[in-house]
């Protein structure tokens, strides 16, 4: 049976929100150590010194608008999984004039820079407009990544995991998120052979070739003949609205799907995960510090 089995129906968890500014030894005690989802709730992003309510069409074109971009295309049905969309070149002007400028949008174009640099255009010319949030500030920084789209329907991505630590800030529009902790891992039927799942959330696979970490099964349409473990994940499941000016903390290995609508653009900072050594010293420095102020 597909989508209605009362696996499914299980009601899902919500994630913690936190408003903006609260003290880092809350975000590490609390969140960043247990491996733990959390939202960050700002009145606006320029409480972290940021300009991105600079970023309309105009500005963006003059900023950025001669760059070439990697525009990711799907071929007009599916949800932008790998199989079903490319890569292409395109002029960042043509694709704020295809998709951003247009009242209509374009559901089949959408711009998600993920080429392992740390960053690319047009992020690099608005590098003026942002920082590192302070709550990454201290970790060890792998990319920062562009997300932009402007569909009449929505658009959701395959559920898949991603290797890094991922702190999401929401510029403009909103956000749905499916999330599974690590642990879900075989119930979700990622495309890779698993070996296993280390504390600090990485999956490892017997390879990392052809996208592992990318599921089979889409938690919005569950067929359970082919998919009977996924029943098991289903408790397990957490649902989030990220908003304009909301940041998500997600930490390495939660699966997740992501709907979104309308006119969206969001800035990701992509983290190397802590080892599990780290996790211990952080724990204990915590411990020690806490322990200090009851003297």
């Amino acid at each position: 049976m597909i989508g209605d089995d009362a696996a499914t129906r299980i009601p899902a968890q919500g994630v913690p929100r936190l408003r903006y500014p609260f003290p880092l030894e809350v975000f590490y005690r609390d969140y960043y150590i247990p491996r733990r989802p959390l939202i960050i709730t700002t009145d606006s992003f320029s409480q972290l010194g940021w300009h991105t309510s600079r970023w309309d069409n105009d500005y963006l074109l003059y900023k950025a608008g001669a760059q070439e971009v990697m525009v990711l295309q799907r071929n007009g049905a599916g949800n932008f999984a790998p199989e079903q969309a490319r890569y292409r070149p395109m002029r960042f002007h043509e694709f704020m004039s295809r998709v951003m400028a247009s009242s209509a949008g374009d559901q089949d174009l959408y711009l998600n820079l993920q080429n392992d640099q740390v960053m690319e255009p047009p992020l690099l010319q608005l590098i003026g407009d942002f920082n590192v949030p302070v709550y990454f500030k201290d970790l060890t920084l792998r990319c920062i990544n562009l997300w932009m789209g402007n569909s009449p329907a929505s658009i959701t991505t395959p559920l898949h995991h991603d290797f890094n630590d991922n702190l999401y800030a929401v510029v403009e529009g909103r956000k749905h998120f499916t999330l599974f902790p690590p642990e879900q891992a075989p119930n979700l039927y990622p495309q890779g052979q698993l070996k296993s799942v280390d504390a600090n959330g990485y999956i490892h696979y017997e390879d990392l070739d052809h996208k592992p970490h990318m599921c089979q099964v889409d938690p919005t349409a569950v067929d359970l003949q082919r998919f009977p473990l996924y029943g098991n994940a289903a408790a397990a499941r957490l649902e989030c609205h990220v908003e304009k000016h909301e940041m998500l903390f997600l930490p390495t290995g939660w699966f997740h799907q992501v709907t979104s609508w309308g006119r969206h653009v969001a800035v990701s900072f992509f983290s190397m995960p802590p080892s599990l050594s780290q996790l211990d010293y952080l724990k204990g420095a915590l411990a020690e510090r806490t322990a200090r102020r009851r003297q």
